[in-house]
């Protein structure tokens, strides 16, 4: 299968759909859509930025929204020679300016005229909300370090797998192209070339900061049966994405390879990572049928959505990788402990324990939940220590600073916050 085009649209409810992707048909035939849809680098491409698109206002075109330039900004160095200013370099309005630009571009090439977009997160992916006459969707650019488009295929071919079996309700891919999974588009000065895909966007409430009962036993048996389904698929001879073992996590991190996390971290907190390594290290389980498998990676409440039906729908497969299952559940709790009351956590875990024990048995390594926290913690400042991103400089210290307070805290007590024996949840 060539990997190279793709649409990816508003997250799916699988029990209306038969799961196969969405096709959109392209507007009107484009030289370019008979290709691979790779976006050369300026000045080998066609000159897509005087192009007049149909149903594009002459004001917006005026403005750049639609512009094969996005990634060039010429700066005279005094010789008289014109150069382009590398993306990262670039304030961030103005690496703003000109992902907005791409996303038009990005958006053309799946077939999709888009009313208006809106940036919903710019960290290393960049993420827009896409209105299209009465369609909407979320169009995912990524922008630095991300997957590969073989990897973003995979991710999409999983997701296709559990929505076609009912597993969940997750994003559906929407392909502009049934041969086309993903876009690739080189631009000048970028740091890679920005890989994009697009979903369906699921309506409904977003990272919801408690669940009642109900929905909190729900989301535990909408991880049981994603894990449920990953131990029976068959991943196709080119799959290809992360994995979430204890090397990656821990030895190939940032926290542990990165020159920007050996600037921010002190000796002493050096050491302090190194002592953690080797302690979870030594705790962890092999990695068994029963342990580990395809796992979603990033199961924070960001990435539940409860749709206005009741639902509870799963977006953001990102990360997805083969990894420990007690991870997912671990990112869970993690994620709640931090975001609702204290006296309210316990009654929330009990409730997930029971939703996910209805599917299937937790794993046995169940009983190494503390660990699982630190390794959840961890991939937290991986993110934080490698990045440059001046959003994430917003928060990331802060969060940092205190996930190493806990580290020190578990290396003194076994114990890290979130901590439950779920055997003994009733």
């Amino acid at each position: 299968m060539t990997c190279t085009d793709a649409n990816m649209a508003r997250p799916h409810d699988p029990s209306r759909s038969s799961g196969s992707a969405t096709t959109i048909k392209p507007r009107e035939p484009r030289p370019y859509l008979n290709g691979p849809c790779i976006v050369e680098s300026i000045g080998s491409s066609p000159q897509r930025a005087v192009r007049a698109t149909p149903g594009v206002s002459s004001a917006r075109r005026r403005r750049g929204a639609i512009s094969g330039r996005a990634g060039r900004t010429p700066v005279d160095p005094g010789d008289g020679k014109l150069t382009i200013l590398p993306f990262e370099k670039l304030t961030r309005a103005t690496q703003r300016k000109k992902l907005r630009s791409l996303a038009f571009d990005c958006l053309e090439c799946h077939g999709v005229i888009a009313g208006d977009i809106r940036l919903l997160q710019f960290e290393d992916n960049a993420v827009y909300l896409v209105e299209a006459g009465d369609a909407r969707y979320v169009l995912r650019m990524s922008v630095r370090d991300g997957r590969s488009p073989q990897e973003q295929c995979s991710e999409l071919e999983w997701m296709e797998s559990l929505i076609a079996e009912k597993a969940i309700i997750a994003p559906k891919p929407v392909y502009a192209r049934p041969d086309r999974k993903v876009s690739v588009h080189a631009r000048p000065g970028w740091p890679e070339a920005v890989t994009t895909a697009m979903f369906e966007w699921i309506p409904g409430k977003v990272s919801p900061g408690s669940l009642n009962g109900r929905m909190a036993e729900e989301l535990g048996r909408v991880t049981a049966k994603l894990h449920e389904h990953a131990m029976n698929y068959r991943t196709p001879a080119d799959f290809s994405r992360p994995e979430w073992g204890h090397a990656e996590i821990f030895d190939h991190g940032a926290a542990a390879l990165s020159p920007l996390a050996r600037e921010r971290l002190s000796a002493a907190e050096q050491a302090l990572l190194a002592q953690v390594r080797k302690t979870v290290r030594d705790r962890l389980p092999e990695r068994t049928a029963a342990e580990w498998g395809l796992i979603h990676a990033d199961l924070h409440r960001g990435n539940i959505v409860v749709t206005p039906e009741g639902d509870v729908a799963v977006i953001d497969f990102d990360d997805c990788g083969p990894g420990y299952y007690m991870l997912d559940v671990a990112t869970v709790l993690s994620s709640f402990l931090r975001s609702c009351k204290a006296a309210d956590y316990p009654e929330f875990a009990a409730s997930y324990s029971r939703g996910y024990r209805s599917v299937r048995d937790f794993p046995s390594s169940a009983g190494l939940l503390n660990e699982f926290l630190v390794m959840r913690d961890t991939i937290i400042l991986n993110f934080i220590l490698g990045s440059a991103n001046q959003a994430v400089m917003e928060w990331g210290p802060a969060r940092a600073k205190g996930i190493l307070g806990l580290m020190r805290d578990y290396l003194n007590t076994g114990r890290y916050p979130g901590y439950l024996n779920l055997a003994h949840i009733s």
